[in-house]
């Protein structure tokens, strides 16, 4: 019987006891029997209700568990298979139930079958980054998109030189090679013939080639754009290369350097120091150079830096500040000078050191040209080393350079 039908029946029972004609005191004993009935039968009600609604849960909660059971049983059936293969491995001369109960084993077991949530403070602590097998091989590292790079110190030669570009193999070179005089006569004196002698120079540029190999698995595979960084090597390399033959090539199928020129050494102004540049060595030298040029200095930043730290001789030739020799600009277009002319920093020119020639001073757009031949090559070469995977890329201009007035230039040799 249902639990209202319980209760409607209560009901009828009281009207029937409240209707006939018993003796009042069981009438009153009989309804305290029927109220206490009426109470648990609320009470009943309410349990059932109670009852239905956790049956409506449990059901849902069945429905969404059954949902997942495929899911846990294939994580509890790679447990199993992971410790029967635990159980199978003998490398470690160990038996199975050593294994078994170590810490690690115990904290990846915990974790396979109930998650984050199943694992103790303890054994999370074993589960670590910094070790690879307690779980470091898990974790990825993060690649700086920037190659850090040394400086290449490349020579501004070019900056001050001529520069001449050709189409042809060569180029010939008319230099006057001596100076026409005139003379005084008397009245009836012969004048004295003079004319300008001249000579021909047959310039070649030679080729200058950057070659690298890489493989094809750093082509395809690395993170950065190898072609376009073996571009920017070329470019650095040729910089360099170039400007180091202008100051110390020795003319043999490259261009000839300042410094080591014959007629220029030879005409060399020789210092006052044993090895080292003095102030009055750079005074001197501008004197050496005929006027109306319009000369720079060139020297490598330490010998620079040797010749800002000579105060005292500055002060000693008459400059009680101390600065005279080495002058700041005094704005952007202004640029810092050495004894009033400008200079620039090439870092091929010699150190200070005995009968170096440290120092070079002149109009280098008369005195020096450099000759580039238009055109420029890059060869991709994927056949030569093909069966070791590997590509050559070989990029290749051609240039020169020469000196074509000596008397423009002038070197400053250190004393023995």
């Amino acid at each position: 019987m249902e639990p209202h039908e319980i209760g409607a029946a209560f009901e009828e029972l009281k009207k029937e006891v409240a209707s006939s004609r018993m003796d009042p005191e069981k009438v009153e004993r009989l309804n305290v029997v029927l109220d206490g009935w009426e109470t648990k039968s609320a009470e009943v009600t309410a349990a059932n209700s109670e009852i239905t609604k956790q049956s409506l849960e449990l059901k849902s909660l069945t429905e969404e568990l059954e949902k997942k059971g495929v899911e846990n049983g294939e994580i509890n059936k790679r447990v199993d298979e992971l410790e029967a293969t635990f159980a199978r491995n003998k490398n470690a001369g160990l038996p199975p139930e050593a294994f078994s109960t170590t810490e690690e084993y115990k904290a990846m077991t915990d974790w396979c079958r109930e998650g984050t949530e199943g694992i103790s403070m303890e054994q999370k602590a074993l589960l670590r980054t910094d070790s690879a097998v307690d779980g470091g091989v898990l974790t990825t590292s993060e690649m700086d998109p920037v190659i850090t790079k040394k400086i290449t110190e490349i020579d501004p030669f070019r900056s001050v030189a001529r520069v001449r570009t050709i189409s042809n193999k060569s180029m010939e070179m008319s230099i006057r090679s001596t100076i026409p005089t005139a003379t005084y006569e008397g009245e009836t004196g012969s004048a004295a013939e003079s004319a300008s002698t001249y000579e021909n120079v047959t310039v070649t540029p030679y080729r200058q080639t950057f070659q690298t190999p890489i493989t094809k698995d750093m082509l395809m595979d690395s993170v950065f754009n190898m072609e376009a960084e073996i571009t920017l090597d070329s470019s650095e390399a040729f910089g360099f290369g170039e400007g180091n033959g202008f100051i110390v090539g020795n003319g043999v199928k490259q261009p000839v350097g300042i410094v080591q020129d014959a007629t220029l050494q030879a005409d060399a102004l020789a210092g006052d120091t044993s090895a080292l540049v003095s102030v009055s060595d750079m005074i001197k030298l501008t004197g050496e150079l005929k006027t109306g040029y319009n000369p720079v200095y060139v020297l490598n930043r330490r010998v620079l830096a040797s010749l800002r730290g000579k105060r005292e001789d500055a002060i000693t030739a008459g400059d009680e500040q101390g600065a005279f020799l080495w002058q700041p600009g005094m704005n952007g277009a202004t640029p810092n000078t050495i004894n009033g002319f400008p200079y620039i920093i090439a870092n091929s020119m010699p150190d200070e050191a005995a009968n170096a020639y440290a120092v070079a001073f002149g109009d280098f757009a008369r005195g020096y040209t450099i000759i580039d031949r238009t055109g420029f090559s890059i060869i991709r070469d994927e056949f030569t080393r093909a069966g070791d995977g590997i590509v050559i890329f070989t990029m290749a201009r051609w240039n020169t350079g020469i000196i074509v007035l000596h008397e423009a230039i002038k070197l400053l040799k250190c004393a023995a």
